[in-house]
């Protein structure tokens, strides 16, 4: 069985992305899936505050993408940590025998690229498990791509690894 790793830092779309292929990755192998979040105020609290921030909105998605996992029967459980990040899922990945840890990346332009990219070289050192680096589709095709679209041929998304770690796959969101 597979073991999976979803590191949250605070609520994003970047979150809600993970979160979404490691389900659909559990239901199509047998998996179980470990969520680590990572904020201080993310210990189970309830929402004390009338209006919603994006934050919260994002929240709430995540929790609504959890319980449609658990009505599917997918195995999870839920982790809080108020921690360093890449000191803590190492930890954790190594403590829980995990296979892969699943992080989504936003497009290279996002500001937070680049922060993201040196969390993930940091992972890196002394991990045991395959990173899955969940990258968003490209937006625009290559005209050669869009005529075999229009000509109802499949289209292919190239794989590759990320360089540096042997193991690491990237796929697209």
């Amino acid at each position: 069985m597979n073991k999976l790793l979803v590191p949250i830092e605070n609520f994003s779309g970047l979150s809600l992305t993970a979160t979404y292929f490691a389900i659909e990755f559990a239901k199509r192998n047998p998996a179980k899936i470990f969520f680590l979040i990572f904020s201080p105020s993310s210990q189970g609290e309830e929402f004390s505050s009338p209006s919603l921030e994006k934050d919260d909105l994002q929240r709430i998605k995540f929790e609504d993408l959890i319980q449609q996992a658990r009505a599917e029967k997918i195995n999870l459980e839920i982790f809080y940590s108020n921690e360093d990040l890449v000191e803590v899922t190492r930890q954790f990945s190594r403590d829980h025998n995990m296979t892969e840890i699943i992080i989504a990346l936003p497009r290279e332009q996002d500001p937070v690229y680049p922060k993201l990219m040196e969390q993930i070289g940091l992972l890196r050192n002394g991990l045991e498990s395959q990173l899955i680096i969940v990258k968003p589709k490209e937006e625009k095709m290559a005209p050669t791509d869009c005529n075999k679209a229009k000509r109802g041929q499949p289209q292919t998304q190239k794989i590759k690894p990320l360089p540096g770690k042997k193991g690491s796959r990237v796929w697209p969101s």
